[in-house]
Parts: C-alpha cells; sequence; structure tokens
C-alpha cells in the first residue's frame, strides 16, 4: 500500500467524522424539530388536529364534598366543622364544538363541551344518595347579590325566600349529593306572591346556572348545566401552522382580546393555551400557562424538578393562586381596588356571577386566617397540590392533577330570617380532581416513535464519528509506517563489478 492510499483513508475518515457531526448533532435535531413542529399544528384533517378537537381518553373526574357537622350550631355563629365526603368517581370527555377555521389569521374558534359519566364501581360504597349538608349556595348567592348590588331590596327578597325555596328553616342545604352535583334543588316559582313574582322574572330573564324543568321550577346544581352542554364561552386559539411555538395560545375570548372581567391590567388580558395543547420544545425556565374559562384567569405553572415516568423522561411542574395582596401584577384581581383577599384565593363573584372563592383543596398554601375559619380540614401536599408532567420536546403532558376547591364566604344578613346569627367563614363546599396519567399505549406510541428514534440517532452518530476516527487513525498509521521504512540495496558481487568494468 503507497502513501497516497493512507492519505485517501484519512481524508475518508475525516469525512465520515465530520458528517456524522454535522447529521448527527445539527442536521437530524433540525430535522426532528421541523417534524414535531410540522404535527403540532392543528391543520385539518391531521392526527394532532382529531385529538385536539376530541380528546381520545376520558379524564379522571373526582368530585369531594364537605359535610357540615354542625349545621344548627354553625347557623348561630358558632365555628363550622366540616367532614370530606368523596370521592365520586365520573369519566369526563372533552370535546370541541362550533369549531371554525379562520386560515387568514391563523386561529380556529370553538366552544368546549364537557360530558360526565358517573362510575359506580369505583366510586363504591358512595352512590350519590349520601345525605349532605352544604351552606345553601343557591339561597346565599341570592342574598348576597342583593346585599351587594341592590342593599334596598332585601326586604322584598325576605319575603320571597320562603316561597322560592320552599320555607327554609336554616341557611344550609341537607340532599343527596347527586343532586346538589348534577340533578339538581329545585327552585320554586309556582307562588303568585309578589316578591316571588319579582325575583322570578329576573331568573327567568337571565337563567344563569340554573335548569328549566318545565314553566315553574328551576333546577340549581353545581354541574348539571354543564353536561353534555357546551360552553357559554367561546374562545379562539392559534393553530401554530405558521408557528408551532404559538399552538394552542388563546387570542380572543367571546371574540374580544381584552376581558372586562377584573380591575384592569395584566389581569384582563388572556394568556397561555386554551389547556388541551401547548407548543413544543417545553424549557425549563418556561412556565405552563393556560387560560381557565371557568376562572377567566390564565394560571401558570412554574418547573418543579426533571423526573422519569413510566419510562419518559419529563419535567414536573406545580401551580398556585399567588397572593393579590402583596404580588402587583395580580392586585386587579382583588374585589374592589381597595380590598384584596390574602394568599391562595381567587373571588369569582365577576366571573361566576355568584359570590364564589377558589382555593386549591383544604385550602392547601392558602392564609392560615382563612384555614382557622373552619374546623375538619387537613391540607397536604401530596393530595392537594396542582402537579403536572411534560414531556419537554413535546410538549405531551404524560400524567396531571389539576385541583381546585370552591368555598363561599358567609356572614350575618340581619334582614334575612334564617340568616340573621350565620357564621361568619369562609366555608368549603366541594372540591374537584381533573386528573390523567397517559395510557400505556400512548406511552408505547411515544417510546416508538420519539425517544427510539432519538437513541438510534444518538448511537448512529457516535458509530460515524467512531468509524470516521478510527478510519484516519488507521490511514495516518499507515502513513507514518510508510515514512519510516527504510529500502536495503545489497552490494554488487564481484562478476557485476567485472562486468562493469
Amino acid at each position: 500500500m503507497n502513501k497516497g492510499t493512507a492519505k485517501k483513508i484519512i481524508i475518508a475518515g475525516v469525512i465520515i467524522a465530520l458528517i456524522s457531526i454535522l447529521i448527527g448533532w445539527f442536521g437530524f435535531p433540525a430535522l426532528l424539530t421541523m417534524k414535531i413542529g410540522k404535527s403540532v399544528g392543528l391543520r385539518k384533517p391531521n392526527e394532532m388536529r382529531q385529538m385536539w378537537a376530541k380528546s381520545p381518553i376520558a379524564i379522571d373526574f373526582r368530585v369531594f364534598m364537605f359535610n357540615v357537622t354542625n349545621p344548627e350550631e354553625a347557623a348561630k355563629g358558632a365555628t363550622p366543622i366540616v367532614s370530606e365526603v368523596g370521592p365520586y368517581y365520573y369519566h369526563e370527555w372533552k370535546e370541541k364544538v362550533e369549531i371554525q377555521d379562520h386560515p387568514e389569521e391563523d386561529t380556529v374558534s370553538f366552544r368546549m363541551q364537557n360530558t360526565f359519566y358517573f362510575n359506580k364501581t369505583i366510586s363504591a360504597p358512595l352512590t350519590g344518595d349520601e345525605m349532605i349538608t352544604i351552606p345553601h349556595a343557591a339561597m346565599l348567592s341570592m342574598v348576597y347579590t342583593v346585599e351587594r348590588e341592590k342593599p334596598a331590596a332585601l326586604g322584598l327578597l325576605a319575603k320571597g325566600v320562603k316561597f322560592l325555596f320552599n320555607n327554609p328553616t336554616t341557611p344550609f342545604l341537607t340532599a343527596k349529593a347527586k343532586d346538589i352535583l348534577f340533578d339538581g334543588i329545585p327552585i320554586n316559582c309556582t307562588s303568585k306572591d309578589f316578591a316571588t313574582s319579582a325575583i322570578c322574572t329576573m331568573i327567568r330573564a337571565n337563567p344563569q346556572g340554573l335548569k328549566p324543568d318545565g314553566d315553574d321550577i328551576f333546577l340549581f346544581s353545581f354541574f348539571g348545566m354543564k353536561n353534555g352542554t357546551a360552553d357559554a364561552v367561546k374562545l379562539e386559539v392559534k393553530r401554530g401552522v405558521t408557528d408551532p411555538q404559538e399552538v394552542g395560545m388563546v387570542v380572543k375570548v367571546n371574540d374580544k382580546e381584552k376581558l372586562t372581567t377584573w380591575n384592569g391590567e395584566p389581569c384582563n388580558t388572556p394568556s397561555g393555551t386554551d389547556s388541551t395543547i401547548f407548543p413544543p420544545f417545553l424549557k425549563s425556565e418556561d412556565d405552563i400557562v393556560a387560560y381557565s374559562t371557568d376562572l377567566c384567569i390564565s394560571l401558570g405553572a412554574k418547573f418543579q424538578k426533571e423526573v422519569v415516568f413510566k419510562g419518559i423522561p419529563g419535567n414536573r411542574y406545580t401551580a398556585n393562586f399567588g397572593d393579590m395582596s402583596t404580588e402587583p401584577d395580580k392586585r386587579c384581581f382583588c374585589p374592589t381596588p381597595e380590598t384584596c383577599l390574602k394568599k391562595g384565593l381567587i373571588d369569582l363573584t365577576k366571573c361566576a356571577g355568584a359570590p364564589i372563592v377558589a382555593s386549591l383543596p383544604h385550602l392547601y398554601e392558602t392564609h392560615e386566617d382563612y384555614q382557622k375559619m373552619v374546623k375538619g380540614l387537613n391540607p397536604e401536599m401530596e393530595k392537594h397540590e396542582i402537579n403536572m408532567i411534560f414531556e419537554p420536546m413535546t410538549a405531551t403532558p404524560i400524567s396531571a392533577r389539576k385541583r381546585l376547591q370552591f368555598n363561599m364566604f358567609t356572614h350575618p344578613v340581619p334582614k334575612i330570617a334564617v340568616m340573621k346569627t350565620m357564621c361568619t367563614a369562609l366555608l368549603p363546599i366541594f372540591w374537584v380532581e381533573e386528573g390523567v396519567d397517559l395510557p400505556d399505549d400512548f406511552i408505547n406510541l411515544l417510546e416508538t416513535q420519539l425517544f427510539r428514534t432519538l437513541r438510534i440517532a444518538a448511537v448512529g452518530r457516535w458509530i460515524g464519528v467512531g468509524l470516521g476516527f478510527l478510519l484516519a487513525l488507521g490511514g495516518l498509521a499507515l502513513f507514518v509506517m510508510q515514512r519510516q521504512s527504510v529500502t536495503i540495496t545489497p552490494s554488487p558481487t564481484k562478476d557485476q563489478q567485472n562486468n562493469r568494468n
């Protein structure tokens, strides 16, 4: 083998190594980024669009209720004592309806529709027929709303309450869990009494949250009106076809770019995604932000740590409500510019149209002043925090627990007979958990299509680089050996010398 061949081997080795580096560390990642970016765009009728429009898996929806165990004492001003009852287990199917594309803006608008199915087997021994005592949310909401907005009408309301709620003797409601949650508690508008007729006229004009049962009966429940019904709120989000990093980002709520719910900015500017899809290529410094139509706020989850879930590496995030009394960017959530709730609470009155306050379950990460208002709560991080795990490259949520508690501030109202001595407290009513762990077949799909490809590419690039360097080193060794070799010429014999002469 001559020196020219050795040089060719060296050059070939270097070229192979360089090509492996360029493809393995630059070309393949760029190709993968392009492929992932293209796959997340909500194009019609690609696979991502179909899964975004109608979830292929059900969400685990669990409801925990707070049973007030001393309602008579609490109605006379004593500290309420509660006992948790649950979980009532449902399968929640999410589907987007009234979908309309806006290609010129690369957006798509829709309404969310959630459908719940009770799972008797997993809920057992609970059946939904359990009698639960809670603050009478419908009656108290009506009273506190009138007290806040039209206090002069409290006298009229006092006359109507006894007909609307069948002569209540307490500000608390005792009813079956399934009626409180889905089937409904009746509000009776059959009376021709002037006060009742006036109130029912307003209810008929705006029956928000109430389900008509004939002409004169309205059913109040927490989820009944939402079950299998399109949300009243329309969202418009980015499709991510033009820019994958914008996919799912909320740009309009009910055709408006700004809300009018809160006391100024930045609270009235929706941000984040619709919570069902997220932009790919997550970084630890990025928050996971989603807009909630139930809360009228955008909630951000912060990176906590890297974890492995079912063999898939992921980023774990947690979220809370912060503190509107101390954080400048949250002061616009205060009920009024002069009054702010303390850590861990969001007043939903302006969003829900009822004096409901949101928190984490059992008032976890909520100011201790609120926790002291009621007995029987046991906040625990593992059971009550919001957490989620995302595969960062595709932003696939592989595990998530969204937890939320609904509460009501109560206080005495002298003009309403059953509320004259009502306790002053933040009373928890119930809390919910929307949970999902990516099923094994989806995990296997992610493993096959992404991580196996990444492993093959990682091994392949090192094999290419190693082979290139081995060839180059082998060629260099041959070249050196050839340079160091010596050609030995034997001395001429005596006959050869005579012939030369």
